[in-house]
């Protein structure tokens, strides 16, 4: 996830409790890697996930023992990835109130289909809204620094 709230992958379609580890084996992300992240990037986890050189998690304290200064570093910094992640999560439901919630009952395929869609519809619109945000923020800063500059020649 860039830092930006962008919700760049996800995997819908699977109806009631799957275990993570098992979504995740679905997803693009899983399934082709390489081409996504390359040799430089790497994706947060927690431990049920596969231990990858591009999928990493937490180290864990070992039983007894404790956990190395470069380990704690390791962590420290892995945990403000979390709090990003949660962020574009907090982010996605503020602008879709109804995602904290789905009230509709999935009895059959045509409600999984429809939940679906309108899931994929919210996250879809949260990029474009973080999008939207973000150029109406350079457009506002080059404005500003064009009339600052504009300005700048009228006192001379």
């Amino acid at each position: 996830m860039p830092h930006n709230l962008l919700i760049v992958e996800y995997g819908l379609g699977l109806p009631g409790s799957v275990h993570d580890a098992y979504t995740f084996q679905l997803t693009w992300t899983a399934k082709d890697h390489e081409e996504l992240l390359g040799d430089e990037h790497w994706i947060w986890a927690d431990s049920v996930y596969p231990s990858e050189t591009w999928c990493v998690f937490p180290f864990k304290k070992p039983k007894g023992g404790h956990l190395t200064h470069d380990q704690k570093t390791f962590n420290h910094h892995l945990s403000s990835v979390c709090v990003c992640v949660e962020h574009a999560f907090a982010a996605l439901k503020g602008h879709f109130q109804s995602l904290w919630e789905l009230h509709h009952p999935v009895q059959n395929n045509q409600d999984l289909q429809y939940l679906i869609c309108w899931v994929n519809s919210c996250l879809i619109l949260h990029n474009m809204v973080i999008r939207f945000e973000e150029q109406k923020c350079e457009h506002s800063v080059t404005w500003a620094i064009s009339e600052n500059h504009d300005r700048g020649r009228e006192e001379e």
